[in-house]
């Protein structure tokens, strides 16, 4: 093995560790009261070694944000390619609320701002072409429920993205405000129900 070889795989393995390290401390903490001294503890680094690799916190939490939107859209996707137009709905409805019950790491950190957790909005978290990848990561998701309403012939083209926005957000609110009690699965079955009632109506 080379030595220019070494080093990236060195590089590869030291983010990797940030990463992880980031997760559980921006999970455990929220990303306010989160420090870089906190994540560099938790991966075993120096802060200074750290900050070789990520300029700052923000730096850490747009690349798993990153990362946990290419995951949901990998499964979105999956569920999208569904040959029966209605069993692909039901399955991105599905997918959101296994999404969020597998993996309420990514889960919490991708829907920050519905937390409210930040004043000055997520945007001013983030270097501009940061915001610009978290973006297209998000709209791609999005795109993929809008393909699913238009194989369904839902509603006008033009109120689409629209219709998207506030399935989106009654499904995310669904699991904010019932993730963490006894009867979080009933309420997310009913909400599929209704979503799925209106969607598939006259499909």
């Amino acid at each position: 093995m080379s030595a220019k070889e070494r080093r990236r795989r060195e590089a590869a393995y030291r983010r990797k560790s940030i990463l992880d390290a980031g997760r559980k401390v921006f999970w455990a903490h929220g990303y306010h009261k989160a420090t870089v001294p906190q994540i560099a503890a938790e991966a075993e680094l120096a802060p200074g070694t750290l900050y070789l690799y990520y300029p700052s916190k923000a730096a850490i939490y747009a690349e798993l944000l990153v990362e946990g939107y290419d995951r949901l859209l990998d499964r979105l996707q999956e569920a999208a390619a569904l040959e029966s137009p209605p069993q692909a709905a039901r399955g991105l409805v599905k997918v959101f609320f296994d999404f969020a019950r597998e993996a309420p790491e990514y889960f919490q950190i991708m829907f920050f701002i519905l937390q409210g957790e930040s004043d000055d909005g997520w945007e001013g978290l983030f270097h501009p072409q940061q915001i610009d990848l978290l973006k297209a990561r998000e709209t791609a998701c999005r795109e993929v429920v809008a393909q699913v309403l238009e194989r369904i012939d839902y509603g006008p083209p033009e109120r689409r993205n629209e219709t998207v926005a506030a399935v989106w957000s009654m499904l995310a609110g669904v699991v904010f405000y019932f993730r963490n009690t006894d009867n979080f699965d009933a309420v997310a079955s009913q909400a599929a129900t209704i979503v799925l009632a209106g969607t598939l109506s006259d499909a």
